[in-house]
Order: C-alpha cells, then sequence, then structure tokens
C-alpha cells in the first residue's frame, strides 16, 4: 500500500507471473487478504493503478482482462467499494517499450543494432517508470491510500513523502525461495570445487 504520509501505497509485485497464469490463484487471495488487512489499519484504498494501464472505466476493466485476469475481480471489487481504477501509464510510452521489446525478440545479428535496440527499451522503461511515480504523486491526496499492481523488478522512485507497504504474499515467498535454492545447487553442479 501506498501513503503519503497521510497517503499509502501498496505496492504488489510479480504482476507478470499472476497474469501468465505462472503463479497459483491462492497467491492472488493472499494479496487480497493481506490488502483487506492494511485496510484496516490504513484505511480504504482510493486509488487502484496498474502497470500498463492507460485507460480508465469501462475500458480499463477491459484492459485488466488481459493484463491481469486474475486480480481483474478483486480489483473490481475495489473499484466497486471505495476505489477508482485510475490511469497510470502514458500509451505511447508502453507501446514505444513493447515495440523494443518485439525488435529485441527477433534475435537481432548487428551489435549496434542489439544495442540501439537495447538502450531505447531501457529508456523507454525508465520513462514508464518515472512517469508512474508522478502519476502517483499526483493523484493521491493526503490521508489517501492507494494500491500499485505492478513487476517485481520495477524501478518506480516514490516521492520521500509516501510511505510504501510492500505486499508479499507467503506462498510467493516460498516459490522464490525454491527458485533461489534449486539455483543455487545447481550452480555448486558446475562448480563442485566451491
Amino acid at each position: 500500500m501506498l501513503r503519503r504520509v497521510g497517503y499509502a501505497v501498496v505496492v504488489v509485485t510479480n504482476q507478470a507471473g499472476v497474469a501468465r497464469g505462472m503463479v497459483e490463484e491462492r497467491v492472488v487471495i493472499e494479496v487480497r487478504d493481506h490488502i483487506q488487512n492494511l485496510e484496516r489499519s490504513l484505511g480504504p484504498v482510493r486509488h487502484v493503478f496498474h502497470e500498463m494501464l492507460y485507460e480508465t472505466g469501462e475500458d480499463g476493466m477491459k484492459l485488466l482482462d488481459l493484463l491481469n485476469p486474475k486480480a481483474k475481480s478483486f480489483i473490481q471489487a475495489l473499484c466497486e467499494s471505495s476505489a477508482t481504477l485510475a490511469v497510470t501509464e502514458d500509451r505511447a510510452l508502453v507501446e514505444e517499450s513493447m515495440d523494443w521489446q518485439r525488435c529485441l525478440s527477433v534475435g537481432l545479428a548487428s551489435e549496434k543494432v542489439m544495442k540501439i535496440a537495447f538502450d531505447g527499451m531501457n529508456d523507454a522503461v525508465q520513462k514508464r517508470f518515472e512517469n508512474i511515480a508522478s502519476v502517483i504523486d499526483q493523484t493521491l491526496e493526503e490521508g489517501e491510500a492507494g494500491v500499485l499492481f505492478i513487476r517485481d523488478d520495477h524501478k518506480v522512485q516514490f516521492p520521500r513523502e509516501i510511505q510504501v507497504f510492500f505486499v508479499a504474499p507467503p506462498s510467493l515467498d516460498a516459490i522464490k525461495r525454491w527458485i533461489s535454492e534449486q539455483m543455487k545447487a545447481f550452480a555448486g553442479q558446475d562448480n563442485p570445487s566451491s
């Protein structure tokens, strides 16, 4: 939850994994329960922000169907209760970063072209993160709480006066620990002298 000294934002990460079905439904339930617990102490969520969301209202909900179908019903319930769905991103920046990703996914042969595409993508993604921070800063009023659904590796820098509460469900944490242990075990097999 995000909370500006007086404001709050919950940051819910790993939305890409949820949207792709790589994360079980129980993780979404744990996120919902965690946010509801935070609402009891911080107050109701007033704004819902979602990575790659550049529409609001009915069009925004349709876009959420594509971006994060498993979390959509929870987000919709928040919006029917106390929150509004906020335009979180600039459509042109989202489309630019997607186009750069498409370019990179083709398997470019030229190192020069690869560097141009990689730098272009990084620049577009950085601008997206700066825009998200700006939108949240301009949207939240004193005393309001908001929730941001965004991927784990985001680099959004929130203003100092916004308190940030990260939501990490226990089952997701267990999955991350298991993956980390498997990677360490695999690295140990490659390097038996360690």
